[in-house]
This record gives C-alpha cells, structure tokens and sequence, in this order.
C-alpha cells in the first residue's frame, strides 16, 4: 500500500510527443478553467443585474453559479486525465481517501475560528451582532461549504498546488494559487454578488477576494504539507472556510463601515497566517 500519497503528484508525462497540454499543465489548468467558469457564469448578464446575485436572485441565477463554480475540479480532472492518464487518476484517489492525518484534523478549526473574530471585535466595539442570525446559517452554511469544497479543491489542491510545488517553495507556490483563487477566478464571479456597489466594488473585491483567499491558502498548503497532500482534508478545509464565511457573514449600515470591517477581518486572517505559519515550520 502506498503509505505517502504526495508521491503519487510526482508524475511525469511521456518523454516522446508531448502535446501543448503535456508541456504546460498549468497553463492548460488555467484556460480550461477559465473558459467554462467565465462563459457559463457571463449567461448570468441575462437573469440579473451586477450586484443582483445577493438581492433575491431567481433560481436560474444561483443554477449557473453551481455549474460554473465546478470549473476548478471538471479543469484538474480533465487536465489530470490528458496529461497523467489512469495513473494520474488513481493518484488523485489516493490522495482523495488519505484521512490518516493525527492531530491535523484540528486545522478544521483553524479558518473559522479567525472568521469569528470579526463578529466578536464588532461586539466589543459596540455594534450590534445577532446572534440569532448566525445559528440559523449553521445548516446553510455546512450545505454550501460541501458544495464549494467540492466544485473546487480537486483543482486548487488536486492539481495546481502540487504542480506549482515542483517549481516553486511552498510561500511562492500558496501565492499563486491564492491570485488564481481568489483573483483571478474569483473577482469575475465576485462582480455578480459586489458589482451594484459603485468605485467600491474594488476596493471589497480585492479583500475578500485576493486578499483573504490567499491567507487561507497559506494555512491550506501547510496543512497539505503536513499531511501528505490529503486532498479529503484539503476538501474538508474548504468546507470549512466557506461555511464560516456564511455563517460569521456581517450586515452593515454604510459603504465605508463595510469597507473598514472587511479590512479588519482581511488583517486578522493574515495575522493568524503569520502566527501558523512561523508555530507549523518544520525544524
């Protein structure tokens, strides 16, 4: 049996005859991604408006986001597939059935804990919280947390990351996929949720896009690190990062309190990057 699943990643495609996609694997990763993420989510111009994804959207609107959001997986799989073959494919099973990880199934904690701390220094300064609200999400929250884990980190995690690891240290390959993630992919999906806010749509795109997706990319690629690549933890963490995001989600009375909270939710997730990363750093 294979007992460490991260060798499994170290794959190569045939010597002879490489086509495009077997030469540029990421490149290739990228385009397949985009192109069925974008060009189903642009169908969304013809059900709402930008910005109208978060005001009562018709069934149709939330439809096109799920097929376009299993542009990360349907891309690693395909790309896994062209390049790798079965063998390529039976790793990623490896990977995905590899639950053996001890004391890092803690790290589940990890992500939401740093969310919640918005609410709480919200409630310090003296700002209404309800509380109400946020257990009500619980189930919503755990039922789009599967969902996201699922249409995504068979390709963050499944692919890019161990790809960007052959050439690059594990900072400068969680970077790039946080830019990826977070910008890239996900600043065009951001823009049918934030885009009826005027000049700060940018400024609420680049933090909770870029800017928060990239620190708990950090926390994901060490956590993978330490466990082997088990892409079930890593599926596992994106449940977890995506149904506290519901769950500690806040409401806000101006644009600008908006942008400031936000802003201090971004500093305390990099904060708790910073203090992980120097506490996990192998000896």
């Amino acid at each position: 049996m294979n007992t460490n699943p991260t060798k499994t990643v170290e794959l190569t495609s045939p010597d002879t005859s490489k086509n495009w996609i077997q030469r540029h694997p990421i490149a290739a990763y990228i385009l397949f991604l985009l192109v069925w993420s974008w060009g189903i989510w642009s169908f969304l111009f013809l059900v709402i408006e930008p910005g109208g994804l978060l005001h009562n959207p018709p069934p149709l609107a939330f439809l096109l986001v799920v097929i376009g959001g299993f542009g990360p997986t349907l891309s690693g799989l395909l790309v896994t597939w062209l390049v790798y073959g079965r063998e390529g494919m039976r790793a990623l099973g490896v990977r995905l059935r590899h639950w053996r990880v001890g004391r890092w199934w803690l790290a589940l904690l990890i992500i939401p804990a740093l969310t919640a701390m918005t609410p709480l220094l919200r409630w310090l300064a003296g700002y209404p919280v309800d509380t109400a609200a946020m257990l009500s999400l619980l189930l919503p929250g755990l039922a789009l947390g599967i969902i996201a884990g699922l249409m995504e980190e068979p390709g963050w995690r499944g692919f890019l990351l161990p790809h960007l690891l052959k050439r690059y240290a594990p900072l400068a390959a969680s970077l790039l996929v946080g830019l990826v993630w977070g910008g890239l992919w996900h600043g065009y999906a951001d823009y049918f949720g934030l885009g009826d806010k005027g000049a700060a749509f940018w400024p609420l795109m680049l933090l909770l896009g870029p800017g928060v997706l990239t620190a708990w990319s950090l926390i994901i690629t060490r956590v993978y690190e330490h466990t082997q690549g088990s892409l079930l933890l890593s599926i596992l963490m994106h449940v977890s990062l995506s149904s506290s995001a519901l769950i500690f989600g806040q409401s806000y009375a101006t644009i600008n309190e908006e942008i400031l909270w936000t802003t201090i939710s971004v500093g305390v997730a990099w904060l708790g990057v910073v203090i992980f990363w120097l506490s996990t750093r192998r000896r």
